[in-house]
């Protein structure tokens, strides 16, 4: 693929153009009419599919978005819905013996079927999987909104500090829901070009790496990105921390501009030395997770998100207050880590103005109406005949000769 500012030749699986760092294909964002921009990059050819295409009767193919060795990530329509966008994700099949090829399809559905289970307000939905002519396709919710990768190249520089500590804060959200799944799920390629933010200032982790799963002779396969993963990462050992090292190598870029990707794998600066701009609490939180030694570093996400919110405040729009403890929580939290209760993930701008009005009023919230108990309307009865009796009192009182 030849880039479009530089010419410059680039590999097909390229995001950005190894010799002027400019993207080598647009973005896709939805415009009015569902019109969307075109990729550099063009379908018809490696056997990839051909805008119109119509899978399961039901998903008409109108772009190519992205591909690599495992195969390739379209946009389409579901035309079941009013030609409602999404993303329709392909994996291809390269085995030639047949155990092989059953066990990659029996992973490539399990890994579905997990992601399909995942309910956060910021992993975009799976709508449905399939298999067809040896390929197999999972269909998943479209977003509008750019990578933060692309958005530091558009920035031309770090990103102020407030706006780094809203995206950290919603993402290390996103990490204690995995991890805290049964068994916990560790996503391991956290980066800037897996956060997608939409205009609204929203975060969405992505790409939770199905491909994997189609590589059933792999064994203690380093899977990761180059400068975000930690050192037991390249023996394979991935845990918790892991997660939580890469978020800090994201954040670091993100207020620094020096990309890992392209420096000595575990060495990350001091940030202000960098970024004088960044504050002296925020940097020794960035440092604390992108220690080499993994029992130095934050233990869980839930630890490292207490100190995100303590330093980036209501100031970063990424925080809330508990409808029933009133402690700050990040926005998109699902369940309070202070009081354990249960916290409504969709729909959270209603949700806050409800329980803000009950507690400004120190009112619960019932959920369903209840009928008075029988003892009720016993204390009811007997309170109104000691006040007969009392009425009957005084006026026979005032009523009888002196």
């Amino acid at each position: 693929m030849n880039c479009p500012n530089c010419q410059t030749v680039n590999d097909s699986e390229n995001r950005f153009c190894c010799n002027c760092g400019k993207p080598l294909r647009s973005v896709v964002t939805a415009g009015e009419g569902g019109k969307v921009t075109q990729p550099a990059a063009t379908a018809g050819n490696n056997n990839l599919l051909t805008p119109s295409t119509l899978l399961q009767d039901r998903y008409r193919i109108t772009q190519l978005v992205g591909q690599g060795g495992m195969g390739a990530i379209y946009l389409a329509n579901d035309t079941r819905f009013s030609s409602k966008l999404c993303i329709v994700k392909e994996m291809l099949d390269h085995f030639h013996e047949i155990e092989q090829r059953e066990l990659a399809k029996q992973n490539f559905y399990r890994e579905a079927d997990l992601l399909a289970n995942l309910k956060h307000n910021s992993i975009p939905e799976v709508f449905d999987r399939f298999t067809e002519a040896n390929r197999h396709y999972l269909v998943m919710e479209y977003i509008n909104g750019t990578d933060l990768e692309q958005r530091m190249h558009e920035n031309g520089g770090p990103f102020d500090e407030k706006l780094v500590l809203g995206w950290a804060i919603q993402t290390c959200d996103v990490l204690s829901y995995l991890h805290h799944q049964k068994p916990p799920i560790i996503y391991r390629d956290m980066k800037p070009a897996n956060l997608i933010l939409t205009s609204f200032g929203k975060i969405y982790l992505v790409d939770f790496g199905i491909a994997r799963f189609f590589n059933p002779q792999a064994r203690g396969t380093m899977i990761g990105t180059q400068g975000y993963a930690p050192p037991e990462q390249y023996r394979g050992q991935v845990e918790q921390r892991t997660d939580i090292y890469a978020l800090g190598a994201t954040m670091h870029y993100l207020l620094t501009g020096r990309d890992p990707q392209n420096e000595p794998p575990f060495s990350f600066p001091a940030i202000r030395a960098l970024n004088p701009n960044v504050s002296t609490e925020t940097e020794l939180v960035i440092m604390r997770t992108l220690e080499p030694d993994i029992e130095k570093r934050y233990p869980t996400a839930d630890d490292l998100l207490v100190d995100l919110i303590r330093i980036g405040g209501e100031e970063t729009g990424a925080v809330r207050h508990c409808p029933h403890c009133s402690k700050r929580i990040s926005r998109g939290r699902q369940f309070c880590p202070h009081c354990r209760k249960y916290i409504a993930a969709h729909h959270t701008s209603t949700h806050d103005k409800i329980h803000k009005a009950a507690t400004a009023r120190n009112l619960s919230l019932p959920t369903t109406k209840s009928s008075p108990t029988l003892f009720q309307r016993s204390g009811v009865l007997v309170a109104t005949g000691v006040l007969l009796f009392v009425l009957a009192f005084v006026l026979a009182y005032l009523l009888l000769p002196k």
